[in-house]
């Protein structure tokens, strides 16, 4: 484990994790949304994806990693959370699988994340960013410590809106 609260647990992935994952968050469609990706066609692509990034030397390799959000209680992988190089500071991102929305996990994961990446020394601060249509990201980033700090017009390619270039708001980790 990585870190851990009462509820959550942050680790990397374990080949039992990927069907899950697949089948409530990398593969759904509506969970992609507001991605700069399109939902992963099968079990494979996300096998292959956390193998490429979720293990003890993708941030060192690759400048980005993903970790598993584990629900203690339910010992099930309920999300991810990706973190990325940005310069001295850290990028964090999150996708929280379809049954354990709405249950404050993507706020907790996300304050885990940034306190262990701050308290660890491996970032001077942590950032984030959301689509300025995606009101429940927003939500979770404000409720794990992030204050707005600005918008970013045309910042990323949303395949499933279009593939027109979305505004961001840009977030910033403060506690």
């Amino acid at each position: 484990m990585i870190t851990a609260s009462e509820r959550l647990g942050l680790r990397y992935y374990r080949p039992e994790d990927t069907p899950s994952i697949f089948k409530t968050y990398t593969g759904d469609l509506g969970s992609a949304k507001y991605l700069a990706r399109q939902p992963h066609n099968d079990v494979a692509q996300t096998e292959s994806m956390l193998k490429k990034l979720s293990n003890p030397s993708s941030l060192a390799s690759n400048g980005t990693c993903v970790w598993v959000i584990e629900a203690i209680r339910y010992v099930a992988a309920a999300g991810l959370i990706t973190v990325a190089k940005d310069d001295a500071s850290m990028a964090v991102h999150f996708g929280i699988g379809i049954p354990y929305r709405g249950r404050g996990f993507a706020a907790e994961a996300l304050a885990l994340t940034s306190q262990h990446l701050l308290a660890t020394g491996q970032a001077a601060g942590v950032s984030s960013f959301t689509d300025v249509d995606n009101a429940a990201a927003q939500s979770a980033l404000v409720k794990a410590g992030f204050v707005l700090t600005g918008r970013a017009p045309s910042f990323y390619q949303a395949p499933l809106l279009g593939g027109e270039y979305r505004d961001v708001y840009r977030y910033q980790y403060s506690i």
